[in-house]
């Protein structure tokens, strides 16, 4: 079983024993930028981003209430996609390691953004909660998908990232 459901398993499971036998074989340096555009009508901040066998330019606009034309997905939906995005891939991961065929796995993300707070109109959070959703076609128990949902939710990074805190650091540098 080396490839279930596009997942290389093996190399998955070879990256796992590498981690748990030296932690630092785990860590990866993430650095991403982007600009800001100053051209009428473009979308307002773009930026590569680099993957392993190339690279992809994400665009941002605010919609029109914050500003922008309503070019580009706002960043925020980047954020919210991003996370669904982890969550489902996790949960497939999962699925592979245990030997569970996935004949299709969609994922949906409901949430409720309040603007106000980026108008300066509130101190109202931008968003409340999240609801991440998987529809998962496999033939499995309804008990072992609940384990992979188990699983999912202590191994996504997206999980551990909006259920604790992490330091940020900003700074605004002239050039």
């Amino acid at each position: 079983m080396s490839r279930l459901h596009n997942v290389d398993v093996a190399a998955l499971e070879e990256a796992a024993a590498r981690a748990s036998a030296d932690p630092a074989t785990a860590r990866q340096p993430v650095e991403l930028s982007g600009e800001w555009q100053v051209e009428a009508g473009r979308p307002q901040f773009r930026g590569a981003i680099p993957y392993p066998s190339g690279e992809v330019e994400f665009s941002c606009d605010f919609p029109p209430a914050l500003g922008g034309s309503g070019a580009a997905p706002n960043p925020l939906a980047y954020c919210l996609w991003g996370g669904l995005a982890c969550y489902a891939m996790t949960y497939a991961i999962e699925a592979a390691r245990l030997g569970v065929g996935l004949r299709a796995l969609r994922g949906t993300i409901t949430t409720d953004v309040d603007q106000s707070r980026a108008l300066g109109a509130s101190d109202r959070p931008p968003v409340e909660g999240v609801a991440w959703s998987l529809d998962v076609e496999a033939d499995a128990p309804s008990e072992v998908l609940g384990r992979l949902k188990e699983q999912a939710d202590e191994r996504c990074p997206g999980v551990y990232c909006l259920r604790n805190p992490i330091p940020l650091e900003t700074r605004v540098e002239a050039a």
